[in-house]
């Protein structure tokens, strides 16, 4: 576990100061994800378990970045992370992830806008789903949702009674 923790932290990192996470990192966490699991560092999950994880982060994420919602590196960070935890702890790492995502993006929003003008974005945003489009949001002010990523998945992780 501390490797994926490691990478997660470095995701948050390079998140945080670029808002970009590198293809290589998502990459080197799902091989070690399946690849661990295969060899059976991963208890109880197994290869094919992993995989599946694999494709369901991937699958729950994807529409979107197709949405123009999410970022890709986002999308790979997700995926190869639930290789980590199946398919149900991809599923419950979802949920915690959006639950953390929508808290991390509230308050900025409530930080660089107050009030006042974050609930009349808000408000355009449920009218206008365009509006949180990620070629209208500025990269400074994008979401670096490798944060709400890492606290989903290792909530999952560490706490399976969650499951």
């Amino acid at each position: 576990m501390p490797f994926l923790v490691t990478c997660l932290a470095i995701a948050c990192w390079t998140d945080l100061r670029d808002r970009r996470i590198p293809n290589g990192l998502a990459a080197l966490v799902a091989a070690v994800g399946v690849g661990g699991a295969a060899l059976g560092w991963l208890p109880p999950l197994g290869a094919r378990e992993a995989l599946l994880g694999l494709a369901t982060g991937g699958a729950l994420w994807l529409p979107f970045y197709a949405m123009g919602m999410l970022g890709a590196g986002d999308v790979k960070l997700f995926a190869a992370a639930a290789a980590w935890l199946g398919p149900v702890g991809a599923l419950q790492a979802a949920a915690l992830t959006a639950l953390v995502g929508g808290v991390v993006a509230a308050g900025m929003l409530l930080a660089s806008d107050g009030p006042r003008l974050a609930a009349a974005r808000v408000a355009r945003a449920f009218h206008d789903p365009r509006a949180l489009h990620l070629d209208v949001v500025p990269r400074s002010a994008r979401v670096p949702y490798a944060l709400a990523i890492a606290v989903g998945v290792l909530a999952a992780l560490w706490h399976p009674e969650i499951r």
